[in-house]
């Protein structure tokens, strides 16, 4: 059997271990119907407060900072799309801390199969999945898009695809960098706390922040490649510039998100009995 090959059949086994991981983890979550629709319910109206707070503020302003109504919706709803793909396939990235401190993390090393890829779908860290992020970021993104005439062409799909496709992996990898950091520090929630109010702050435009802020989320901790600059973009206001930039972000990203992961392997200690 040549190399290629080999390389195939283990690339469908693991997606067949995905595929029944994904199934199990579904039919858990389903246990319960009537939980699950209205956990979902809940988190559909928590969501929506944040659509209505720019309903609100702009009641009593025409623009913020140049950004129309139509404009900063598109924004939150391409985020609320982020957060739920993330939520769906990376959400255990989060869970690197808990898997450390209850000493289960030694069944991920000992397991036949990449102890990463267990992470990704072995359980879930909370029982929900988003279907409320999915039908609030779709229905924003839909509802502007056409006062926004943001679709013209396949171009623009194509970009709208690479930029989803950036933005997701950007959220994930500042995710899972902060959540590496329990293989040293054991509790790290404090940098997932921080991430969750940056999240607050990414929901508007960061134009209308101090350029200390402007700096810290598109260079520091570069959250706003989840939504602002992918609106910039598909707005037609950016450069190629912002295309390189969000390229390049993600490439160095995964370098770190590899480099961390190993590194976190090598000083991983069990809690031991």
């Amino acid at each position: 059997m040549s190399y290629t090959r080999k390389m195939i059949e283990k690339v469908r086994w693991y997606l067949d271990c995905y595929r029944m991981y994904f199934k199990i983890n579904l039919l858990t979550v389903l246990e319960y119907k009537l939980d699950f629709l209205a956990i979902n319910l809940a988190s559909v109206l928590a969501l929506l407060v944040g659509v209505f707070n720019i309903e609100i503020i702009f009641s009593q302003v025409d623009a913020m900072k140049m950004w129309s109504k139509e404009e900063v919706l598109w924004c939150l709803g391409f985020f609320y799309l982020v957060r739920a793909i993330y939520n769906t396939f990376f959400i255990n990235t989060l869970s690197i801390s808990y898997w450390i401190q209850n000493g289960k993390f030694d069944l991920f090393i000992l397991k036949p199969l990449n102890t990463f890829f267990q992470l990704l779908s072995t359980g879930r860290y909370n029982a929900e999945y988003p279907l409320d992020e999915y039908l609030v970021g779709i229905f924003l993104l839909i509802r502007t898009s056409h006062k926004l005439h943001m679709f013209h062409g396949w171009q623009s799909i194509v970009l709208f695809v690479f930029l989803l496709v950036t933005a997701v992996f950007a959220y994930f990898s500042i995710i899972f960098i902060m959540s590496t950091l329990s293989f040293w520090f054991i509790k790290s929630n404090m940098f997932i706390t921080l991430i969750e109010n940056l999240e607050r702050l990414i929901e508007y435009p960061i134009d209308i922040y101090h350029a200390v802020i402007r700096v810290a989320v598109s260079a520091l901790i570069p959250i706003a490649l989840a939504n602002y600059y992918p609106t910039v973009c598909m707005l037609g206001e950016g450069s190629s510039g912002i295309l390189l930039y969000i390229a390049g972000a993600c490439v160095i990203l995964g370098v770190i998100d590899v480099l961390v992961w190993k590194k976190g392997m090598k000083a991983y200690q069990s809690t031991g009995a």
